[in-house]
C-alpha cells in the first residue's frame, strides 16, 4: 500500500512500482501466449513425432519462458511487495531485466526452431543473466522481512528453484556444443522440466493462491498448519525427484507419491478458503482458477503413473509424458495465469487511469472493464482445446491434435480480445479530463502512476 511502512519497520515509504513495469512484462507474455495458440495448428504433425526435437522445443519455451516466466515475474514486482507488506528493491533493475529476457527468450525460441546451437546458447546466457537480476531484486526485497509466513516461504524457495533451473537450462544447451554431460538427454530434460514446472512455477502458483484467492473471493485462510505441511511435502518430494530422474533411481514413484500428497494439502487448503467465502458468484476470473485447479489432480495421477514404470510400451510412455507436460503447462499452469490476468489487469489499468478521478466524474468500475462475452467464449474454447489435444497426443490422433489446437488458435484470439476490452482504457480521451485544485494546492485530474495494493474489491 502506497505510503505504508514495510513489514521490516523501515521508516521509507514504501516504493509501488509504476504501472509499466509489471505491464511491460504482461503485454510481452501474453504476446508469446497467443502466438503459440496460434503457432500450435501449423505443428500438428511436429506435435504427433517424439517431443524432443527442434519445433517442438520452440514451441515450449515459448510457452515456459514467453509466457509463463515472464508473467510470473511481472506479477512478481507488483504483488510480492503488496502481498508481504514490504518495498521493491529496484524498479530500474526490473526495467532492465525486462530487455535482456526479451532478447534470451526471442533467441533460444528462434534457434530452437532453426537448430543452431550456438545461438541457442547466446540466448540462454541471456536468460540467466535475466534470471540473476531478478534474484538479486527479489532477494533484496525478501530481505526486508521481519516475519516469513507461508507466502514468503513458497516464494523464496520458487526463487531458488529458478536460479537451479536457469543454471542447468545453461549447462544443457552449451552440452549441445561440447557434449560434456555423456549423452543422457532423456533423464536430463525431465529433471530439468520437474524442477521449472514444480520448483519454480508451482510453487510460486500455490504461494500466491494463500494470498489471491482468499482476497479474490472474500475467504479466509485459517490456519497455515497444512499448508506448511504441504510446503515441505512439495520441497521434499521435488529435489527428491529431480535426483532420482537424473540418476534413474528406482526412488522416483516414492518422491512422486510426496509431491501428489503436497499437492492434495494444497487442494484442501483451497477447499477451505472458498467454503468460508463472502462472495457467491464466481466472476471468470476465478471460474478460470477453479477450473485449473481440476486440471491439477489429472495431472499428478498422470505424474504417478508415468512414475510407477507401469506403462504399456515404449512408444505409449513417451506419448503419454508428452500429453502430461501439455497438460500441466496449458490445463494448470495457463488457466491458472489467465484467470488472474483477469483479476489482476483490470484493477491495475483502472488505478492508473481513473483512480484521481473519484469524486470529480464518473468513472467506470474496474469490474466492466472485461464484459462477459469474451472470457465466456475463451474459457470453454480453451478448455476444449486443452482436452482434444492432450487426448489426440496420447491417442495419437492427427485429426484430434489439429482440431484441438485449431480450437486452442480461436481460444488465443477470444483471450487476445478480452485484453483489448481492458487495454484500451489506457488510451487517453479525446476530451480533456476535469482539472480540480485541491485544498492543498495540487491539480487532480490526471491519473497517476502509483498503483496502490491490491483491494478484494476487485
Amino acid at each position: 500500500m502506497a505510503g505504508s511502512k514495510p513489514a521490516s519497520g523501515n521508516s521509507a515509504p514504501a516504493r509501488q512500482p509504476s504501472l509499466w513495469v509489471p505491464l511491460r512484462y504482461f503485454m510481452a507474455a501474453q504476446g508469446a501466449f497467443i502466438a503459440a495458440l496460434l503457432w500450435a495448428p501449423l505443428q500438428a504433425s511436429d506435435l504427433l513425432d517424439f517431443y524432443y526435437q527442434g519445433h517442438d522445443l520452440a514451441l515450449t519455451h515459448l510457452l515456459t519462458l514467453g509466457w509463463i516466466t515472464m508473467t510470473i515475474m511481472g506479477a512478481s514486482f507488483q504483488l510480492v511487495p503488496v502481498a508481504l507488506e514490504t518495498t521493491l528493491h529496484s524498479e530500474r533493475m526490473a526495467r532492465w531485466q525486462f530487455w535482456i529476457m526479451l532478447i534470451g527468450v526471442t533467441a533460444m525460441v528462434g534457434h530452437f526452431w532453426t537448430g543452431r546451437h550456438p545461438g541457442m546458447a547466446f540466448g540462454a546466457a541471456f536468460v540467466l543473466i535475466g534470471v540473476i537480476l531478478f534474484l538479486i531484486n527479489m532477494g533484496r526485497t525478501l530481505w526486508q522481512l521481519a516475519r516469513w509466513d507461508i507466502v514468503a516461504r513458497h516464494v523464496a524457495a520458487a526463487l531458488a528453484y529458478l536460479g537451479a533451473t536457469a543454471v542447468m537450462g545453461n549447462l544443457m544447451a552449451l552440452d549441445k556444443i561440447y557434449g560434456f554431460l555423456g549423452g543422457q538427454v532423456l533423464r536430463t530434460i525431465h529433471a530439468h522440466a520437474h524442477l521449472a514446472g514444480i520448483g519454480w512455477v508451482t510453487m510460486m502458483i500455490f504461494g500466491a493462491s494463500y494470498k489471491l484467492i482468499p482476497m479474490f473471493s472474500l475467504g479466509e485462510l485459517q490456519e497455515e498448519r497444512l499448508a506448511r505441511w504441504q510446503f515441505w511435502l512439495l520441497n521434499l518430494g521435488l529435489m527428491g525427484l529431480f535426483w532420482a530422474l537424473l540418476l534413474q533411481s528406482g526412488w522416483v514413484l516414492l518422491f512422486a507419491l510426496l509431491i501428489a500428497a503436497g499437492v492434495g494439502l494444497f487442494l484442501w487448503k483451497m477447499r477451505e478458503v472458498l467454503r468460508t467465502r463472502r462472495r457467491p458468484r464466481l466472476d471468470w476470473g476465478l471460474r478460470h482458477a477453479l477450473s485449473a485447479m481440476a486440471y491439477l489432480p489429472l495431472a499428478t495421477v498422470a505424474g504417478l503413473w508415468l512414475a510407477s514404470g507401469w506403462v504399456p510400451g515404449e512408444e505409449f510412455g513417451a506419448r503419454m509424458a508428452f500429453g502430461y507436460g501439455v497438460l500441466a503447462l496449458l490445463g494448470w499452469v495457463s488457466v491458472m495465469i489467465v484467470g488472474m490476468m483477469y483479476k489482476i489487469l483490470p484493477f491495475l489499468v483502472w488505478h492508473h487511469r481513473y483512480s484521481d478521478l473519484v469524486g470529480l466524474r464518473p468513472v467506470p468500475s474496474a469490474t466492466q472493464f472485461l464484459g462477459e462475452l469474451f472470457p465466456r467464449m475463451e474459457f470453454w474454447l480453451l478448455h476444449a482445446g486443452i482436452l482434444a489435444t492432450v487426448a489426440g497426443l496420447i491417442l495419437e490422433s492427427r485429426l484430434l491434435v489439429q482440431a484441438g489446437t485449431i480450437i486452442l488458435a480461436l481460444a488465443g484470439l477470444t483471450f487476445l480480445l478480452a485484453l483489448t476490452r481492458i487495454y484500451r482504457h489506457l488510451v487517453p480521451r479525446l476530451t480533456p479530463l476535469p482539472e480540480v485544485q485541491t485544498a492543498k494546492g495540487q491539480v487532480r485530474g490526471a491519473p497517476s502512476n502509483r498503483i496502490p495494493g491490491l483491494s478484494p474489491r476487485i
